[in-house]
């Protein structure tokens, strides 16, 4: 990733990052550990559902961070389920530069609306031998009580 690159991503996120913590900033510890509950029980709902779709969908936190992955997407990707939702497995990883540049752009233009419209894109997946998948992608951002980003629910579909 080049300097030209990255300091997109850094705009981007320089964008909602005062207002994320203005709002981070007045929970207290209990309000924190509720979210974290919230998330987890949206979690076990998202799973429910995306065993039921056949389309490659992830799950991850407003950090990047991968939650859920649906074995779809393991299908297209090339990827095993298991090290993904492991920890420490971000997203735009899977992303080739252009696409996870232009991912944090959109994501910083809707991470504090008042909708949960989805955001619609292309991007190129990198399967771990390294060949890129061109997809359709679609992201939807889901909000927790106090309106903050929670989760981010990605679809992906191959072009062919």
């Amino acid at each position: 990733m080049g300097k030209k690159d990255i300091m997109r991503i850094s705009r981007a996120i320089a964008h909602f990052r005062p207002s994320l913590v203005a709002q981070l900033r007045n929970l207290t510890y209990d309000d924190l550990v509720f979210m974290e509950k919230s998330f987890q029980r949206a979690l076990m709902e998202y799973e429910k559902l995306i065993g039921f779709i056949g389309t490659p969908t992830v799950v991850w936190r407003r950090s990047g961070e991968i939650a859920l992955v649906g074995k779809e997407f393991s299908i297209l990707t090339q990827w095993d389920r298991q090290l993904l939702m492991a920890g420490n497995r971000f997203i735009f990883e899977l992303m080739d530069t252009s696409s996870a540049v232009v991912y944090w752009e959109r994501f910083a233009e809707h991470a504090f609306e008042n909708s949960e419209h989805s955001v619609m894109s292309d991007c190129r997946l990198v399967r771990p031998d390294g060949v890129a998948v061109p997809c359709a992608f679609s992201f939807t951002i889901k909000r927790d009580l106090f309106g903050i980003p929670m989760a981010i629910i990605g679809n992906f579909l191959p072009i062919l």
